[in-house]
């Protein structure tokens, strides 16, 4: 079993408004994101801020889809993780920002398959230059105490509860190209700007 956890709790404070309700071509991009997604898992969570986000979230999603809330606030998407892995239902859960617009269903597919081949404890895609991919990651459930940890630490980084795993794979993103040739499932939405990037 597989699950996807798609993280919306951020406050999208470079963008301006709730990054997970961009609409792109009519469609929000939560919306797009789980039609991308639904078809190479078996449970989808959605983490949202809190209650209010959550709600208006799942009014945009049609599926009926398990929505889950930040236990603490100020931990970002350490707390997302945190709360949608101890909902999931998975001994793999792929966990996702909100605004990749690309997901490529075959580079996630690859993603889980390090992680199971390997029996990791994460399977994270880090780029030539060393920069991680953490939230289009996949994490077992010894990610759980790991964000649990970091929290009681202080330490608000998703890096920071990868340091904890004993077992964490790391995936050369170039290895992934043969799916994705030119990456685009990592392009996100930090900025208004960047819409020009997602056509």
């Amino acid at each position: 079993m597989r699950t996807a956890v798609i993280l919306c709790g951020g406050r999208s404070a470079r963008f301006g408004s709730d990054k997970a309700m961009l609409a792109i071509d009519g469609t929000p991009m939560i919306a797009r994101m789980v039609r991308r997604v639904l078809p190479i898992v078996d449970e989808i969570i959605i983490a949202a801020r809190d209650r209010v986000q959550g709600e208006y979230i799942a009014e945009a999603i049609s599926n009926d889809l398990t929505v889950v809330y930040d236990p603490v606030t100020g931990y970002g998407p350490v707390a997302g993780i945190f709360a949608g892995m101890q909902a999931s239902r998975s001994e793999y859960s792929v966990c996702l920002a909100c605004d990749l617009p690309h997901i490529n269903p075959d580079v996630i597919d690859a993603i889980f398959a390090c992680a199971e081949d390997n029996d990791g404890d994460a399977a994270i895609p880090v780029h030539r230059n060393g920069m991680f991919e953490a939230l289009h990651a996949v994490y077992g459930r010894p990610m759980i105490r790991a964000c649990q940890s970091a929290m009681e630490n202080r330490d608000r980084t998703v890096r920071s509860a990868i340091s904890h795993l004993k077992r964490a794979v790391f995936v050369s993103t170039e290895s992934l190209r043969r799916f994705d040739p030119d990456l685009r499932t990592f392009l996100n939405v930090n900025h208004p700007e960047d819409l020009g990037v997602i056509a």
